[in-house]
């Protein structure tokens, strides 16, 4: 049974209280809600994009390291009640990974167990594939008639043709949209078939606002909106200094991190024998096992921001 809700409240929005939506009940696969800052213009089009008359289903998130994509797809469906079937992918990643394996069963028969792909495609939902432009260019192409507007998947190992589930939709996620990685920021990252990456609607993920990210921080850390923004401040400027975004430093306090490191700050306050928490955390968080040179700049920018007796 569906459930109308209004979209300023399921999704934290500016929105009229006219605005409403049919919701489904969480599911089996459905994500639990968490805090999530959803950003309206994102929102407009994933919500175009579950609809029934929307002229693709298949989406492609693109963006760095950290900045939500996956957690978008998630919180979104989480707030939906849309089940989501994922995988994250690599370049040993292959199509018979999506769709699934046969088994043998206690009898010494086999059957086949569907996967991800294959579960999404029979029975309605969000198959995601995260970091989708690290698999190889063959078995990338081996998903376009699952792609394409006249959908239909075969299943090698049975033979089985479906067709798609009204419901279902594919969505991707990557680093750099298919054109390869030019920072050497994302090991892995391939150049791959545009006739693949043409199959999809695109939109850029840039992360939060500043403004948004220091609301979200400070809710973390009880409410204490100035170290929140020396927090993000902080994150921003090693971000602009980062490899993926054109400088020298090999470390990056993503949005992810960022978020992390303030969680784990708090933990380590109320912990006995943790004398500086918000270091020790971004120690552990960021620092720990990166090169000694870009550790000691992180540290020496952390100073700038924070006294060594917090």
């Amino acid at each position: 049974m569906s459930i109308t809700q209004k979209i300023s409240v399921l999704f934290g929005v500016k929105a009229p209280d006219t605005a409403v939506i049919e919701v489904k009940p969480a599911a089996k696969h459905t994500p639990i809600p968490e805090e999530h800052v959803f950003d309206p213009m994102h929102l407009r089009k994933l919500l175009m994009w579950v609809s029934a008359t929307t002229p693709n289903r298949n989406l492609m998130l693109i963006g760095g390291m950290g900045v939500g994509k996956t957690s978008l797809i998630l919180q979104f469906a989480a707030r939906m009640g849309i089940e989501v079937y994922s995988i994250s992918c690599s370049g040993k990643t292959r199509f018979a990974d999506l769709v699934g394996t046969l088994v043998i069963v206690e009898d010494g028969s086999t059957k086949f167990v569907d996967g991800p792909l294959t579960r999404a495609y029979r029975n309605g939902g969000i198959f995601l594939a995260n970091e989708i432009t690290r698999m190889d260019i063959g078995e990338q192409m081996r998903l376009v008639d699952v792609l394409d507007h006249h959908s239909r998947l075969t299943i090698p190992q049975t033979g089985e043709i479906l067709t798609a589930h009204a419901d279902f939709r594919f969505g991707g996620t990557g680093n750099s949209g298919g054109h390869g990685d030019e920072t050497g920021a994302y090991a892995g990252e391939k150049v791959g078939s545009m006739a693949f990456m043409d199959r999809f609607l695109k939109i850029e993920v840039e992360g939060l606002s500043h403004d948004a990210e220091k609301t979200l921080i400070a809710k973390i850390v009880g409410g204490d909106v100035k170290f929140a923004e020396n927090m993000v401040a902080f994150a921003r400027d090693c971000r602009k200094a980062f490899v993926g975004e054109g400088g020298g430093c090999r470390i990056d306090i993503s949005p992810r991190a960022t978020i992390m490191w303030a969680k784990v700050a708090c933990e380590y306050k109320v912990s006995p024998g943790i004398t500086q928490p918000l270091k020790d955390a971004l120690t552990d968080v960021v620092l720990n096992g990166s090169p000694k040179e870009d550790r000691e700049a992180v540290l020496k920018l952390y100073e700038k921001f924070f006294k060594l007796n917090e």
